[in-house]
């Protein structure tokens, strides 16, 4: 399956003289990852249900790290074509409200270490 590329660091489509870049296989089950763990709950219209609730649990006063942790990995785990957690790490920087993660998973094409901050 195909997917339209995303520039890793902005997010923005991805054009190469002016037309729009393909992924596929671990590039594409990679990119899924990064847009899911940065997909805000509520955020889209049409299914408020969808994304992670980084603003109930996250970005709070005193967060539960066993909470944080059990929502990321759950919701790397119900990215298609993720078979297993390898290993995960994440650290919260409270003063500049940056949370990180960094995790590996095999997948159905091979094995994908992923690095993400997620900035309140």
């Amino acid at each position: 399956m195909k997917d339209i590329a995303l520039d890793p660091t902005t997010g923005d489509l991805l054009l190469e003289n002016f037309d729009l870049q393909l992924v596929d296989g671990r590039d594409q089950i990679a990119q899924n990852l990064a847009i899911r763990l940065r997909f805000i709950l509520g955020e889209w219209f049409l299914d408020t249900t969808a994304g992670v609730p980084y603003y109930d649990d996250f970005f709070i006063k005193a967060p539960n790290q066993i909470r944080i942790e059990s929502v990321l990995k759950e919701e790397i785990l119900d990215t298609q074509g993720v078979d297993q957690i390898l290993s995960f790490s994440s650290n919260f920087n409270a003063q500049r409200r940056i949370y990180s993660v960094t995790f590996s998973v095999i997948t159905i094409r091979g094995e994908i270490t992923l690095t993400q901050e997620l900035v309140a």
